[in-house]
């Protein structure tokens, strides 16, 4: 079947974060290992930054906050600058293929994104490859939450099953498949590659 748009997330498939980052943060601030995605992925505060009821420099700032009672105010500052310095990584490969097998569909973003989403999208040079970008932030909705795809099937103007769903969280995968879009759950390039030959 070909499918009107490629309706793609962004982080964990077409932007990657190296952990080992991570652990060098820590480690040269002498922070507790996996302290800084514990703190950023406090439940409460990242959903709240990726429905657009913190800005993105709020959300990070909560977590310099919690990382100063680990070690010290300055501390704290100085790795949260060095972990903000940073947009990911582009998987390349991903959107040729994604290009190269679904010639002439367009691809649509849609991420649980924070407000920083278009400037990070700005320095790593893809700003302009996607047809269309749904940010949560901007929405005010987020994955999984049903209404998010309902948003984008009406500002898309088609069918669910006129849309292939690409996304690394089962959970994501799962709420749009209820609403009848065709979905993969993305594992890795290759899985991609083979469910797609």
């Amino acid at each position: 079947m070909k499918f009107k748009f490629i309706l793609s997330d962004l982080d964990g498939v077409i932007r990657h974060y190296p952990l080992e980052r991570n652990s060098k943060i820590e480690k040269k601030y002498n922070l507790p290992e996996g302290s800084i995605l514990k703190t950023a992925f406090e439940k409460e505060n990242l959903n709240k930054a990726v429905c657009g009821k913190l800005s993105d420099e709020e959300w990070r700032q909560t977590i310099e906050t919690a990382l100063a009672k680990l070690c010290d105010s300055k501390t704290a500052k100085l790795a949260m600058e060095e972990w903000n310095d940073f947009s990911g990584i582009v998987d390349q490969e991903y959107l040729d293929f994604v290009r190269d097998k679904f010639t002439d569909v367009p691809v649509v973003i849609l991420t649980n994104g924070t407000t920083r989403l278009k400037s990070d999208l700005t320095k790593l040079g893809i700003e302009n490859y996607f047809f269309r970008i749904f940010n949560s932030a901007d929405v005010g909705y987020c994955k999984p939450d049903k209404k998010i795809f309902e948003h984008i099937l009406a500002e898309l103007k088609c069918k669910p099953n006129e849309i292939l769903f690409v996304d690394d969280s089962l959970s994501h995968v799962e709420s749009a498949g209820t609403l009848g879009l065709k979905t993969h759950h993305y594992k890795s390039l290759s899985d991609f590659k083979s469910a797609f030959v």
